[in-house]
């Protein structure tokens, strides 16, 4: 198979494009939402949001390939069935493809943004730090939850370039960007627990998951008090912008189905449990971002 549709396989299954392309935009609408000036509109700034989908989706495909790097060893002893371990693609092919991404990704930001590509720069320089595992593999390693909050920080740095590429001059004095600026931290945070919680079935030596670190029962109850602290920020930022009844009650619809999935997971009845946790996830935090867009409209 050539180089392109080997890198539809492997997308398939470490860099889920499908679903990536729908988190994304919904976090680049809410973004340009809540800080978007006075008598100002989503429809006056389509380039600029173009813009910062195609950026964060290269940007994440960037942290991708360093994850691939840096975790070679380790999924080469734990996950052998992986694309890279299996031979479908290669390092080197996956720094190729990152490194044109990677100049499309500047060149489109120096042109449309000076500013804009200054906070981009200091999101690049931190993925890279973070691709060297600041520098203290064995000590870092070893402290797993550390570990993935300082590597979950990549995308909080990306925020800035986001806010930035839509309002150059957006403060945090603005307390609902603020707000929201906590509530993405908390987003990024409920997916990246919901994909490493899994059924016991599904764990293996690795114990590279939340599920293997403290339980099923400990790890579910974690996910819910994320869950539910997101929708508290969303409520507070939804009733400062608008008052409709009726799509806070969407909201509040999808943050018990949230809540299901996570009673359904933590059963330890079916196969499937992580799998339906982490489809609810992804919807939970699509609705949660699109909910702001649409109530600011």
């Amino acid at each position: 198979m050539n180089l392109l549709k080997r890198f539809n396989i492997y997308q398939k299954e470490r860099f889920q494009i499908s679903i990536l392309v729908f988190t994304t935009i919904s976090v680049v609408l809410s973004s340009a939402a809540v800080v978007l000036g006075p008598g100002d509109v989503l429809s006056n700034h389509i380039l600029g949001i173009f813009i910062a989908l195609i950026t964060s989706l290269l940007f994440m495909f960037h942290i991708r390939v360093l994850d691939e790097h840096k975790d070679y060893d380790f999924d080469t002893k734990y996950h052998m069935n992986r694309p890279v371990q299996r031979g479908l693609i290669s390092l080197k092919e996956l720094l190729t493809l990152n490194i044109i991404g990677l100049i499309i990704l500047f060149s489109i930001n120096v042109i449309v943004s000076t500013k804009a590509t200054i906070f981009l720069l200091f999101a690049f320089g931190y993925t890279l730090i973070a691709g060297k595992e600041f520098f203290i593999k064995n000590w870092i390693r070893k402290r797993f939850f550390l570990y993935n909050l300082v590597n979950l920080l990549q995308l909080l740095f990306l925020q800035f370039y986001l806010y930035s590429i839509i309002e150059p001059n957006f403060s945090f004095g603005n307390p609902i960007l603020s707000i929201h600026f906590v509530f993405v931290l908390f987003n990024v945070g409920l997916l990246e627990f919901a994909r490493k919680l899994k059924t016991k079935a599904e764990e293996n030596e690795a114990q590279d998951t939340y599920s293997s670190k403290i339980g099923i029962r400990k790890a579910s109850m974690i996910y819910a008090a994320i869950c539910l602290i997101v929708f508290g920020l969303f409520t507070h930022m939804f009733f400062e912008i608008n008052n409709n009844v009726l799509l806070f009650i969407i909201g509040l619809g999808t943050l018990n189905i949230a809540i299901f999935s996570i009673i359904y997971y933590a059963s330890e009845k079916h196969k499937n449990g992580s799998m339906i946790l982490q489809i609810f996830a992804a919807l939970y935090y699509i609705a949660m971002h699109l909910l702001l867009v649409i109530s600011k409209l």
